[in-house]
């Protein structure tokens, strides 16, 4: 069992990462999903990089640096998920401690994401990964 983790550099490879960030956002298209990810990469930065095993692709991160008056230079992980057969294999942690590297590599201040109130699973994933609720996040629809 060959396992890599790599950066989505082409439209094949990011075709491949769809289904695995799709189990995260169900609604997605794939021309939604394309679309978005060209406009965050083109002016965010945004960056996808996901960990396959033999070829199939088993765990995905998207992730971008943002800069704020609260955090100053920091990553900002809007995506992360490993496909229904795959978590609880240590993937997750290992896609966190890259993000925590590039955020070293870069000089960032740290790193943040948001989760959902509801995503106990997740939350304890992160706790276990050493990461602390700080906040708790608003939205609003238009």
């Amino acid at each position: 069992m060959e396992k890599k983790l790599f950066a989505v550099q082409t439209k094949i490879d990011l075709e491949r990462c769809f289904p695995i960030l799709k189990e995260l956002r169900p609604s997605l298209t794939l021309s939604e999903y394309i679309f978005i990810y060209d406009q965050a990469h083109r002016t965010d930065g945004y960056e996808i990089v996901a960990i396959e095993e033999n070829g199939k692709i088993l765990s995905v991160m998207g992730y971008r640096i943002l800069y704020d008056f609260v955090r100053g230079k920091h990553i900002y992980i809007d995506d992360l998920v490993s496909t229904e057969e795959a978590r609880s294999k240590g993937l997750g942690a290992e896609l966190l401690f890259y993000a925590e590297s590039v955020a070293k590599e870069l000089n960032c201040n740290g790193l943040r994401l948001c989760t959902g109130l509801d995503n106990n699973r997740g939350m304890k994933f992160y706790e276990r990964n050493g990461w602390i609720q700080r906040a708790i996040a608003y939205t609003k629809k238009l």
